[in-house]
This record gives structure tokens, C-alpha cells and sequence, in this order.
């Protein structure tokens, strides 16, 4: 199993638009692509940070999912609207994949 995270950092006084932002798209991939993805947001730490969470079966299976949804029109245009906006840090965009280990007793 593999667990994407997808983080980015919210500009200076655009936490609320980007919240809306964020719940629009993440919507989207759920229901227009059928992505298992989950926004998330920090109790602890930066506070300023939303995350994007998703899981796939395999490697493989989340790069054809990668593929699909850099395809999307409608993606690509919320994609243009945040960089329009100036809703996230460019910079601080960081995609961390983890594996699961199995556990044997």
C-alpha cells in the first residue's frame, strides 16, 4: 500500500480562501475522478499547511492515477486558479510517498 501526502504552505492572509479552494478541488478528484483523497490540515505544527492524503494499491496504480489527473481539464484549471490567486508558497509544495511495512507477530 502507498500513502501519498501532498503539503503545501498557505500565503500570508489567504488561509481562508485557500480552505475553500482546497475543499473545491479536493471535492473534484473524489467525485469527478473517483480519487481516494482526503484533505487534512495540522492540530499541531505549522499552522499554516493543508495536506492532501490519498492511498493506493501500488506504485503503479498511483502513477496511472497521477496520470488521469494531470489530464483532467478541470484539475488544470484549479491548478491555474490557486497560482492566480497566489494561494500557496510555490516553493513549499513538497508530494512524500510512504510504503506500508508488513508487521508479522
Amino acid at each position: 500500500m502507498i500513502t501519498v501526502v501532498r503539503t503545501g504552505s498557505v500565503h500570508d492572509g489567504k488561509f481562508g480562501e485557500a480552505v475553500v479552494w482546497a475543499v473545491k478541488i479536493t471535492n473534484y478528484l473524489r467525485e469527478k475522478l473517483g480519487a481516494n483523497t482526503q484533505l487534512m490540515r495540522n492540530v499541531g505544527g505549522p499552522v499554516f499547511q493543508l495536506h492532501w492524503v490519498s492511498t493506493h494499491q501500488s506504485l503503479a496504480d498511483f502513477e496511472k492515477a497521477g496520470k488521469r489527473i494531470e489530464a483532467d481539464e478541470g484539475y488544470r484549471t484549479f491548478l491555474a486558479e490557486a497560482r492566480q490567486q497566489g494561494l500557496f508558497i510555490a516553493t513549499s509544495i513538497v508530494e512524500s510517498l510512504y510504503e506500508s511495512m508488513p508487521l508479522s507477530s
